[in-house]
């Protein structure tokens, strides 16, 4: 059954609802699914176009453009962008969250070591060798290092024909936006414009908003709290196997105090998870070995506390694509937890997945 017969089926069983916009994006998937499994011998090569790489080399002409997928919060992108890598029958594919994309990329560049001419180019050969299509979700960019290694990644692998499909929720124009030398990220984005279908999906309905709206909030009341009474309930009722109670757990080589662990759910305050310097692989490791966590004390968030508010953005991003339940303590209303300026459009993101993680098709999942 193609991509697009299948939604039109969920759209008469009731399971989802027709939406203009995403049955464009299912389109375009079906038309990049059917290249991808039926190809089409490529081109002769071509000695012109910008490259990032320092040496001359031949540039072959894209035979399959990617898809870039864009819009609002709880657009549905991420599902159907999954919907069309479940269906795509090729062997070398892969999906990443983009924090596990940059976290690999890190990782590449540390094995190859120093001495080498074009590292991210070497790079992005080696991940073209195992792989034809990569879906990555969430993309975005917020710093200057990242903004670097993305744009020659991106060109890298697109000139070793990887057909790369994505979603974000910013237009390819705003990636990067006001950022530091912004300018020398802006070759990747024309880039991303000239090889991949940009797919805009924003119908004004957040979908996630939507189920609570209708009447499925009862959850949130038991995972967003005031105290630590609550809290300590929550997790008596969670908890499975041994309980261990003030002690000291090491990620990634840091120490780092627990208030509360047992084998399944594990309790930390805010500061000690945001306030110091912690990375994104920090709470990659937490998602994979806790089915549920307990933040106590969540602030207001502002542009005083701007790292922190970085880090409890890439926290929840990293806990949302893990299926990982977040249980908080916090005086402040969840609409009311960023007030800065910086950061406002990243926490749109925030509050919609936020909410999304109490309702109980996300807790059962």
């Amino acid at each position: 059954m193609s991509l697009l017969a299948r939604y039109q089926q969920d759209i008469k069983s009731g399971q989802i609802q027709h939406d203009p916009a995403q049955e464009k994006a299912i389109t375009v998937l079906q038309s990049l699914l059917d290249e991808l499994e039926n190809p089409t011998p490529p081109p002769q090569l071509k000695k012109k176009g910008f490259s990032f790489f320092s040496r001359k080399q031949e540039k072959k002409e894209i035979t399959v453009k990617g898809a870039y997928f864009w819009g609002g919060v709880g657009r549905g992108k991420t599902w159907i962008m999954d919907q069309f890598f479940t269906e795509v029958n090729i062997l070398e594919k892969q999906r990443y969250h983009y924090h596990h994309f940059m976290l690999m990329v890190h990782e590449e560049l540390r094995k190859l070591g120093s001495g080498h001419e074009s590292p991210l180019e070497e790079v992005a050969k080696k991940m073209a060798a195992d792989v034809e299509l990569l879906c990555i979700d969430e993309f975005h960019v917020l710093d200057i290092g990242d903004a670097m290694i993305l744009a020659h990644v991106i060109e890298g692998l697109m000139q070793n024909d990887v057909v790369i499909v994505t979603t974000s929720n910013r237009i390819p124009d705003d990636l990067y936006k006001n950022g530091l030398q912004r300018v020398r990220f802006l070759p990747a984005i024309e880039l991303i414009k000239q090889h991949m279908h940009i797919v805009e999906l924003d119908n004004g309905v957040d979908y996630r908003m939507k189920d609570i709206a209708e009447g499925i909030s009862n959850a949130q009341r038991k995972n967003v709290s005031q105290s630590d009474k609550e809290l300590e309930t929550r997790f008596a009722e969670m908890a499975r196997g041994e309980i261990e109670t003030d002690i000291e757990i090491t990620i990634n080589h840091r120490t780092l105090p627990v208030r509360k662990k047992a084998d399944n759910i594990i309790w930390m305050d805010f500061a000690v998870l945001f306030d110091g310097p912690r990375a994104t692989s920090d709470y990659i490791e937490l998602a994979e070995n806790y089915e549920a966590i307990i933040v106590s004390d969540l602030p207001v968030l502002n542009e005083e506390s701007e790292n922190p508010a970085r880090r409890f953005l890439n926290f929840v991003d990293e806990l949302y694509d893990q299926k990982v339940q977040l249980i908080l303590s916090t005086d402040v209303a969840l609409e009311a937890i960023y007030q800065g300026n910086t950061l406002v459009f990243e926490f749109v993101r925030v509050r919609s997945r936020l909410n999304d993680m109490q309702t109980p098709d996300y807790l059962a999942a």
